[in-house]
This record gives C-alpha cells, structure tokens and sequence, in this order.
C-alpha cells in the first residue's frame, strides 16, 4: 500500500468503470473485424481449393509418366469434387488413390465450377487426360465465388499446371 499525499492509504489496481470502458472497446473491435475475418476465410476455402485442384493435376502427370500410363483428373459434378483415375482398358478409367493425392471436395465458398477441355465446356464424361509423354489435354477449371474467380489452367504440350486469379493474368504464389 502506498500513502497519498492527504495521508490515505490507496491500493494498485483499476477500477471497473475502467474495465468496462476496454471490455466495451475490445467487444466493438471483434464486431467491426468479424465480416472481415468470415470474407478472409471464404477465400482461403476457394484458394486452396484451386491449389488442391492443382496438386491434383500434377500428380496425375507425374504418375502418367512414371508408370507409362494414361492418368485422368475427373470431376464429379454431383458430389462437387475431383479425383484421380488410370486408364485400365482403352477408354476404361478407374479410380486411382495416391498418397498425396486424395479427392478435392470444393467447399460452399466455391459457388460455381466451370470445366474447360480442349476448348470445350466438359463434365463427368470428358475428364483431363494426362499422357505417358508429359503431354495433356488443354484445360480450364474455373472456381468462382463471391470473394473472385480462381482458375486452375494445363497447357497441353507440357502438361504444365498453374492457377491463375481471374480468367487470364499472373500465377498466383
């Protein structure tokens, strides 16, 4: 205890007007950065995604090469997810499950998909086919949702993958 100058002892300490006053300035500041934080994550959602997509896609290539097989990257349009399957019979595809390589749900922030195969919008029964020499189908898988457009584009000759924010521009990272 310490002694104020009229000679009264005082104690260290806050009072709780004061704690009151941060309790209320710490509560508005959550309030005001909450949207901004849900929009970040939604984002994030979409963004990963795109890179999942792409994981995908490269290790479809990879394997392609490796084991001198067709390999194809799928979308199944009902379940809102990719997936990895090898040609078994011409023509034929099976699932294919890889470590590393597991299917990539697209999450609620992912409004839209749209797939693009060689020029031409795509579905179940046109997927991206990967060649045992490196080589691909060009392709385009476009996300949207509200927080932009990802794209997840495969040039045909080297099989390249790239994401792309919006329909045309610089890679992402």
């Amino acid at each position: 205890m310490r002694m104020s100058p009229t000679g009264r002892t005082r104690e260290r300490g806050f009072t709780l007007v004061e704690l009151a006053v941060v309790t209320l300035i710490v509560v508005a500041l959550a309030a005001v950065a909450a949207p901004s934080f849900a929009g970040f994550q939604r984002a994030s959602q979409a963004r990963n995604c795109a890179w999942g997509v792409a994981t995908l896609a490269r290790r479809a290539r990879d394997y392609a090469i490796c084991h001198g097989v067709r390999v194809a990257l799928e979308y199944d349009g009902e379940e809102r997810r990719f997936l990895l399957a090898q040609e078994t019979d011409p023509g034929q595809f099976e699932p294919l499950a890889l470590a590393g390589a597991l299917p990539v749900t697209a999450p609620d922030s992912v409004e839209a998909i749209a797939l693009s195969v060689e020029g031409q919008e795509a579905g179940p029964e046109s997927p991206v086919v990967f060649f045992p020499d490196g080589q691909a189908l060009r392709a385009e898988i476009m996300l949207e949702g509200s927080q932009g457009r990802l794209t997840v584009t495969i040039a045909p000759l080297t099989g390249r993958v790239r994401v792309v924010e919006g329909d045309a521009g610089e890679p992402v990272g």
